[in-house]
């Protein structure tokens, strides 16, 4: 895996519909109007922020992140829709050893059921393989987040299993998670079709 090319520099990455980019200032209103709205959030570990200045303190947070070699997070662009930020996806938990990454996606709520996740994942994963050579990337999920497993099983993700009563989320106590994985076999041919990322 080459970690020294995921953090040298904000990674790029387009696709037909959405482009992921480092976030920046310019980026805080739209910010606010996903962080800030609990619909966004109920199917993730934190609770929406309380004002629009928390948002600025975020994306400080997500540069030193990146600094410190620990997560990568990248605003996702509609292509084509004066570039106005969509939502986020997160590149975290990176085990060198094993060429694993997690990843975690967030989408503004107005701009859910037009493919825009799907796109987003599989720019990523695409990237994520194929450039950075990265032999897993997972992604944990609420079993009751339908949208949220239908794009991973889009994207061509397998479910691995459901975590019970595994993981203690701050703001909503102890959860359930189902585990989805993507191997670089899983883009090969599967039962008569196949899968292109």
């Amino acid at each position: 895996m080459k970690t020294s090319l995921l953090f040298s520099s904000f990674p790029f990455m387009t696709s037909e519909k959405v482009t992921l980019a480092r976030m920046t200032e310019l980026d805080l209103e739209a910010m606010w109007e996903i962080m800030g709205d609990e619909e966004n959030y109920r199917f993730a570990p934190t609770a929406a922020l309380r004002s629009p200045a928390e948002c600025a303190r975020k994306l400080r947070q997500i540069e030193a992140m990146f600094r410190d070699r620990m997560a990568i997070t990248l605003g996702i662009y509609p292509n084509g829709r004066e570039n106005r930020l969509a939502g986020f996806l997160e590149i975290y938990g990176i085990d060198p050893q094993v060429r694993a990454v997690t990843i975690r996606f967030t989408l503004h709520r107005q701009h859910t059921g037009m493919g825009y996740a799907s796109a987003a994942v599989r720019a990523a994963a695409d990237y994520l393989i194929s450039t950075a050579g990265v032999h897993r990337i997972q992604a944990y999920v609420l079993p009751t987040n339908y949208r949220g497993v239908l794009v991973l099983e889009r994207c061509g993700f397998q479910k691995e299993g459901t975590i019970r009563e595994g993981f203690l989320w701050p703001d909503k106590g102890i959860v359930d998670l189902s585990l989805y994985s993507l191997l670089p076999t899983d883009r090969r041919k599967k039962s008569g079709a196949v899968y292109y990322l």
